[in-house]
């Protein structure tokens, strides 16, 4: 009967055993795979930054030769840059044109669509300042 129970013991006690090995063996791939991810994210992460880079970049060289380009429905030394919210202005004649040039799939940001709207609506004005001895007066 002894011998018995200490077998049931010792069979128990490699079970267990085999089952921690098992069990550690486990957690230690997990391990890995946690770090092999943690390295895929942070390579995903800088080749996305890079390629946003690359877009931002080539976004600014398009807007800087959009003008001169054959296809430039207007006369490019009427064109001044600002940059921002909207990358110009085009004088003509008879009108004056808000310019806001995109390159690839790239589209208007929250502040170019509010300016976009208050434009459409007719909210623009145009208002003279005169700097006097006294200081900076606006003229209507």
């Amino acid at each position: 009967m002894i011998a018995e129970v200490v077998i049931l013991v010792v069979v128990f006690f490699l079970a267990f055993m085999a089952m921690l090995t098992e069990w550690r063996k486990a957690k230690r791939q997990v391990e890995e795979y946690k770090n092999e991810n943690e390295v895929l994210i942070k390579q995903y992460n800088k080749e996305l930054h890079f390629r946003k880079s690359s877009e931002v970049r080539l976004g600014k060289i398009g807007e800087n030769l959009a003008p001169f380009v054959k296809c430039w429905p207007w006369n490019p030394k009427n064109f001044r840059f600002l940059g921002n919210p909207i990358d110009g202005i085009q004088f003509n004649e008879n009108e004056v044109i808000f310019v806001e040039i995109k390159t690839g799939g790239a589209k208007l940001s929250k502040s170019q669509k509010n300016f976009r709207d208050l434009v459409k609506s007719g909210k623009v004005s145009f208002v003279t300042f005169k700097i006097t001895e006294d200081g900076v007066k606006l003229i209507k």
